[in-house]
């Protein structure tokens, strides 16, 4: 489940069926990375590492047409897709009042800021993201061409407590991801030691 929100009004977008995988690349913020390359800098850390995220996610109108729901009869799967692509978008309310502050003669207009999104994976997994790109495969047609079977190959990038201010929600919602990451690993590390005990008996 992906979830969006705003300062207002928080926008879910529930998967309709599972990712039969999900592929995960994380890469080290190391300090060479900057070009320091000092002896002592080998074993330094930027941060947490950039985590990126990939995902096949389906969508399928064929159970609500045989059910006879009305909004998969006149759209197909339309509002879902869309619902996934508006998480790229900033809402149309930004772009009117930076296009009224441009005519108003205001000299530097910031990026409109997408709302914060959430990918919820399970109840060990709840991260921002930042979305980094959608492939949209419409596979099935109805009779005025609106897409009733599509997939979506979705790809983001972990936002870290090094990509986000201390004010923003994303920040802490990083730092419990990561605190309920090392008491996974710890509860690991008693496993192997007790079954190494266990194993030298």
């Amino acid at each position: 489940m992906s979830v969006a929100g705003t300062s207002s009004v928080p926008r879910i977008v529930a998967f309709q069926f599972n990712p039969d995988q999900v592929s995960r690349t994380l890469t080290p913020r190391t300090a060479t990375e900057a070009g320091q390359v000092a002896p002592g800098d080998a074993l330094r850390t930027r941060g947490a590492p950039v985590e990126m995220i990939a995902m096949t996610v389906e969508v399928d109108a064929t159970d609500d047409l045989e059910r006879g729901d009305s909004v998969a009869a006149t759209v197909g799967v339309a509002p879902q897709l869309a619902a996934l692509e508006m998480l790229l978008y900033p809402s149309t309310d930004q772009v009117l009042a930076s296009a009224a502050m441009l005519l108003a003669g205001t000299i530097e207009i910031l990026p409109p800021e997408a709302p914060l999104t959430v990918l919820a994976w399970g109840p060990t997994r709840v991260v921002p993201v930042r979305l980094t790109g959608l492939t949209v495969t419409e596979e099935a047609f109805d009779v005025t061409l609106n897409p009733i079977r599509a997939t979506v190959q979705l790809t983001a990038q972990t936002l870290s407590y090094h990509d986000l201010q201390v004010t923003d929600a994303g920040y802490s919602l990083f730092l419990a991801h990561q605190v309920l990451k090392e008491t996974l690993a710890s509860s690991s590390l008693a496993l192997s030691a007790s079954a190494a005990v266990t194993a030298g008996r």
